[in-house]
This record gives C-alpha cells, sequence and structure tokens, in this order.
C-alpha cells in the first residue's frame, strides 16, 4: 500500500470514528494578478509564463499530513459540552518522521492537542483516542 492509499483510508477511518482530518499540503506555487489580457501563455507542453508572479508558501517545514479535530465530551464544569480538541496526524508507511515533524507533534501533545505518527488503523485510534 502507498502512503497515499495509506492517507485515504486513515482519513475514511478517521469520519467513521467521528474526527474530521484534512489533507495539509506544504510547498510553494506560483500565483499571478489578473490583468488585461490573458494571464496565462502558453509555451510548450508544461510551461506557462505567469504576470506579475509571486511566490505562495503553503505550511511549513514538519508540518503534519493531516490536521483537525477529534470532538470530545468536557465532564464536571462543563458538562455535556464537545469541544474540538486540535489533532495532527504524520503518515508513514516506510520511514522515519524527519526531526522538524517530531517537533511539531511535540508541540502539538505539549499544547493539550493530540498528535503522532500513524502506519495502521490502530495508531490512529490511539492517536484520536477512540477506540
Amino acid at each position: 500500500m502507498t502512503e497515499a492509499d495509506l492517507m485515504r483510508n486513515l482519513q475514511k477511518l478517521a469520519s467513521k470514528l467521528g474526527a474530521r482530518l484534512f489533507r495539509q499540503n506544504t510547498g510553494q506555487a506560483w500565483v499571478g494578478k489578473i490583468e488585461r489580457g490573458p494571464r496565462v501563455v502558453r509555451l510548450g507542453p508544461g510551461d506557462i509564463v505567469l504576470r506579475n508572479a509571486r511566490p505562495f508558501h503553503a505550511g511549513f517545514t514538519g508540518m503534519s499530513d493531516l490536521g483537525g479535530w477529534v470532538p470530545v465530551r468536557i465532564t464536571a464544569g462543563m458538562v455535556g459540552s464537545i469541544v474540538a480538541v486540535y489533532t495532527q496526524v504524520e503518515v508513514k508507511a516506510k520511514g522515519r518522521p524527519t526531526r522538524e515533524q517530531m517537533a511539531w507533534i511535540d508541540a502539538v501533545n505539549a499544547a493539550g492537542g493530540r498528535a503522532g505518527i500513524a502506519r495502521s488503523a490502530d495508531d490512529l485510534s490511539n492517536i484520536l483516542g477512540i477506540s
């Protein structure tokens, strides 16, 4: 199973368990401003020219593959209330997380969120705190 397949399967499972996890892409792309005339000039297969081009950065180094929340019912002072607990899941079919990925996971957990590495459905259930 590829990492992309594992990620899609874990997202579906998270939804069935009541959590909401979204794909968080990281990287850079180029965007341009719409002006008079054509915005994109096609040169050849796979080549374009953007007018007034500027970089668009998404995410940051170490950000997990999936992010969202898991609903948690609060007891005592907020009896019956449900809050969304910030959740981050780094999907790894193979390989190891980077130092930056582990720092992000540790920071989320230290702040009261739920974060971890998922290589399987059991890993995801453990991160979400749902069995």
